[in-house]
């Protein structure tokens, strides 16, 4: 009976100690991706600016997709939620010179394995501030 037990344990060890590194590694990779993808972003907004908050949030996601796409990164573009707010704006509708902005990244928590617990949403705030004057846009 003890050897039965044994084996028991040694496979379920076996199967687990796989499932949980393997949902690490899916985690890690989706958050540095995450990150990279919402640095970039960030960055767009900040050497371009807009003439409102709709044209930069429409420019943010097709540029979004294009990176998404360029980069053959495992983030689906479906499931990435983007949210962009001005915390600081001098002209209430120009995204122009030193106007601050925070951006908000989400995905839903990347699950290999359901019965693991975790977060629902894996999030990434970054603050910025906009490096264009407003006769250049």
């Amino acid at each position: 009976m003890g050897q039965v037990i044994t084996v028991f344990l040694q496979v379920m060890v076996l199967l687990l100690v796989p499932m949980g590194i393997l949902q690490v590694h899916t985690v890690v990779q989706t958050h540095n991706e995450l990150l990279e993808v919402s640095a970039a972003a960030t960055k767009y907004i900040s050497n371009h600016g807009g003439r409102g908050d709709a044209e930069v949030l429409g420019k943010v996601r097709a540029f979004m997709s294009q990176e998404l796409a360029e980069k053959s990164l495992t983030l689906s573009e479906e499931e990435l939620i983007i949210h962009i707010q001005r915390s600081r704006a001098a002209d209430p509708v120009l995204w122009s010179h030193e106007d601050e902005f925070v951006l908000q990244a989400e995905l839903p928590f990347p699950l290999f394995v359901s019965w693991l617990p975790g977060e629902k949403t894996m999030r990434v705030v970054r603050h910025g501030t906009v490096n264009m004057m407003d006769y250049d846009l």
